[in-house]
């Protein structure tokens, strides 16, 4: 059962995860703060824009005393690809143990004793991961524990990660639709703008000073990066991923 200390902890911690702002500053002192109600040696936050969480690039990742070389070892040779704690939270709702996630039959097994042998040496033996997921995407949270995690701790944990996810949804530096945002560039943008005001092709050329010859070409070039077929899907679109206002 959690003491009131911790459950007092955790309130005060989600409040301040309500509170913050959606940077990697702010994301660091959650960690520090998270770090006093479980003690932790190491910690992650991966962002998905799908509902189901898949980790393929280190521009997913929020880190927390996470050694480099560890980082740098675990894409470049692609060990989500056999992750059994990757794999297990990824098809979770619940908390998983590491050590659980390890301990499976040996038919089911699919990680190499490299990998094994290297996330002990880096990270250790014992920690907990979850993922949160809906229509806005998902997260993993995970960390790696100084002692064997208890249900308290996962439970902890269950409490706290929605939070963090919610967090990422919310305009900022790190919001989790800007990792799928379509690179306009700065002529786009104007053209953009200006069809989102109303203007057809010709006041736009007026307005800008160029032919609407040169209209056309930007905003075919528009449709193909934001994968659509009229300015009417391109507006909202942009809109969306908050490239217009």
């Amino acid at each position: 059962m959690i003491n009131k200390d911790k459950l007092f902890q955790t309130l005060d911690f989600i409040d301040h995860c309500v509170k913050s702002d959606n940077d990697s500053h702010s994301v660091h002192l959650l960690f520090s703060k998270l770090d006093k109600i479980i003690p932790i040696k190491s910690a992650i936050l991966a962002i998905d824009i799908h509902e189901q969480f898949q980790l393929t690039s280190p521009s997913q990742l929020f880190t927390y005393n996470l050694n480099s070389e560890w980082q740098q070892l675990y894409f470049q040779r692609k060990f989500y690809q056999q992750d059994p704690v990757l794999n297990a939270a990824s098809h979770s709702s619940r908390v998983i143990d590491w050590q659980s996630a390890f301990q499976l039959s040996p038919a089911k097994q699919s990680y190499s004793s490299d990998f094994q042998l290297l996330s002990q040496k880096y990270v250790g033996s014992h920690g907990l991961s979850v993922v949160v997921n809906n229509h806005s995407g998902s997260t993993l949270l995970s960390i790696a524990t100084q002692v064997i995690p208890d249900q308290n701790g996962e439970q902890l944990l269950s409490y706290i990660a929605p939070h963090f996810h919610e967090l990422f949804s919310r305009d900022g530096e790190n919001t989790r639709r800007k990792m799928g945002m379509p690179q306009l560039s700065a002529r786009e943008l104007e053209v953009l703008k200006w069809a989102k005001e109303g203007k057809a092709n010709g006041d736009i050329a007026l307005i800008l000073s160029i032919s609407e010859r040169t209209i056309k070409f930007h905003l075919s070039n528009i449709f193909t990066k934001l994968n659509v077929i009229n300015r009417t899907q391109a507006i909202a679109k942009a809109m969306h991923f908050g490239i217009i206002q």
